[in-house]
């Protein structure tokens, strides 16, 4: 006989296992739609412009919430002119403007930048004794465009380009010694900007700031006590700040870039090695201060959370314990890797570094197990002591940055980024890694880019046909890897061949990527086909 009370329990248990175990199923299910849905990759918007065989290529230049700017040699001449076309696109990918340059025929472009809603296009003479510049203004919402040509006093080796207001700032060589150059829009004339700028010290980088200064960063590279020099300028060339900071015996600075003074600190960070090395080490900081002696935050490679996630786990956990081991034991990291520096983010929280690691097309050191090699010529910057990847940075106003006009440098191959985070003191927080498949350049560019959305970064690169994306937490944890082919424009059409070439991805605003190339698409169920250069723009 039964038990009523019995039977009671086991239907009670039985419903609250059901009950549990539908929980258990149902919560990580909307976890998992919750996020997917919040990770959504879409590709609200894309441009495509006719392309034939021997077309010049397109510069790509940001500008931010105002739109994207392409500009390219047409190859047409008028009255011994050679014809430049400038196309303005906006954040849906509409054309909103064009402009047609006129510049002498033996003139290339060599550089530019955006600042203000207007676009710098930096045009040279190459190679010629009293070259004249062509400093080309287009103010975009005037719709016209000013044309500033001078020639400096100084037969000066250009080596970086940057905008102030009203004002240009060109870096570079006189012989072996460090120059600036300061040009005026509105007195259309240029100047020395007045400076001890001594032998054997390399200009690292030229960089204007958000309040109308600009910094000029050197680095000693001989000698017994080598420095540091940061010095920042007003618009006027007066010199304001003049802060020397030694670097650490037996350590040197490979390359190196400053902030912008978006945030109230202004920081430098870049890649150290021991000796001589070209390969490097590590990574530092400094938070700038002229009035007390700051520290330099020095990082091993090995002390990062995700730098070596592009390796196997055991190979890992080997570089790491051999680190740690002559760590304890008072000699220097083994480890090594040729790097990038591509840009520092101001952050609310301190400062991003994003960072690319490239094999040279060297060898491959078995008993290291990383890319070792020597060191190729980088012919289109002049440096007068020799290789410096520093001098030849890859954001937007490089003089030999991401044109196609530019001379080439030699081959590399990128194998992974890093993405490092800093307080605002220069103390690291964190940092996140992408591995991708290994990608080819015939020169020097730049490969990934990243957003932070939600808290969550988003690392980003075009490979081939692909566009791999990757979302991670804070603590550099992935939570999304995905790959997505470039949307068409009719769900019909098919990409038949995709180039190589100039093609890339880049932030662009807000939660905004914009990715680029060129491609030869079919429609009509493949009948009929073109080639076509493409902007997409990717949200997430």
């Amino acid at each position: 006989m039964s038990c009523p009370n019995s039977k009671f329990k086991i239907q009670n248990f039985k419903l609250q296992w059901n009950l549990w175990l539908f929980t258990s199923l149902l919560i990580p299910l909307l976890i998992f739609v919750s996020f997917t849905l919040y990770a959504q990759i879409t590709q609200p918007a894309r441009y495509e412009h006719g392309r034939q065989g021997s077309d010049p290529d397109f510069s790509i230049i940001s500008m931010g919430e105002k739109g994207i700017a392409l500009v390219r040699d047409t190859e047409k001449f008028e009255k011994n002119k050679k014809k430049w076309e400038v196309i303005f696109l906006d954040t849906a990918l509409k054309e909103s403007w064009s402009a047609q340059l006129e510049m002498e025929q033996q003139m290339n472009i060599f550089g530019y930048d955006y600042r203000d809603g207007n676009i710098y296009l930096l045009f040279e003479e190459p190679n010629a004794n009293g070259r004249e510049i062509n400093l080309t203004e287009i103010l975009f919402a005037e719709r016209t465009v000013a044309y500033h040509r001078f020639k400096p006093e100084a037969n000066i080796r250009f080596t970086h380009f940057s905008v102030l207001k009203n004002k240009a700032i060109f870096g570079g060589y006189i012989n072996t010694e460090p120059t600036l150059l300061m040009y005026d829009f509105h007195a259309e004339n240029a100047k020395v900007v007045p400076s001890i700028f001594q032998k054997k010290v390399e200009l690292m980088d030229v960089r204007s700031n958000s309040n109308d200064t600009f910094n000029a960063l050197l680095v000693e590279r001989s000698g017994p006590n080598k420095k540091i020099v940061v010095r920042t300028y007003d618009a006027e060339g007066v010199m304001l700040v003049d802060d020397v900071i030694p670097i650490e015996e037996g350590k040197s600075v490979i390359e190196a870039m400053t902030s912008s003074l978006i945030r109230d600190e202004l920081v430098i960070i870049g890649t150290w090695t021991f000796g001589i090395n070209k390969q490097a080490t590590g990574i530092f900081t400094i938070v700038v201060d002229p009035f007390t002696d700051q520290p330099v935050n020095y990082y091993d490679l090995t002390e990062l959370d995700h730098f070596l996630d592009y390796l196997r786990p055991k190979k890992v956990a080997r570089i790491k314990s051999r680190a740690l081991r002559r760590k304890k034991e008072g000699k220097p990291s083994e480890f090594r890797s040729f790097l990038s520096a591509v840009k520092i983010e101001e952050t609310k929280e301190g400062f991003g570094f994003l960072l690319e690691d490239y094999d040279p097309a060297g060898y491959y050191n078995p008993r290291m197990g990383y890319p070792y090699s020597r060191y190729g010529n980088y012919p289109t910057y002049y440096s007068p002591y020799g290789y410096s990847p520093a001098a030849m940075p890859m954001y937007y106003n490089s003089p030999y940055g991401n044109s196609p006009s530019s001379f080439s440098y030699d081959s590399r191959t990128v194998t992974h980024a890093s993405l490092l985070f800093f307080d605002a003191h220069g103390k690291l927080t964190g940092d996140h890694s992408l591995k991708f498949e290994s990608i080819y350049q015939g020169t020097k560019e730049q490969v990934v880019d990243f957003i932070s959305v939600n808290h969550r970064i988003a690392m980003a690169c075009k490979n081939d046909k692909e566009i791999i994306i990757q979302v991670s937490e804070p603590d550099g944890t992935i939570a999304l890897e995905e790959k997505v082919k470039p949307e068409l424009k009719t769900p019909t059409a098919t990409i038949h061949s995709e180039s190589n070439g100039n093609s890339s991805i880049r932030a662009w605003y807000d939660r905004y990527f914009y990715v680029y190339g060129y491609h030869t698409v079919k429609d009509n169920g493949g009948r009929t086909s073109r080639d076509v250069f493409y902007v997409n723009k990717i949200k997430l």
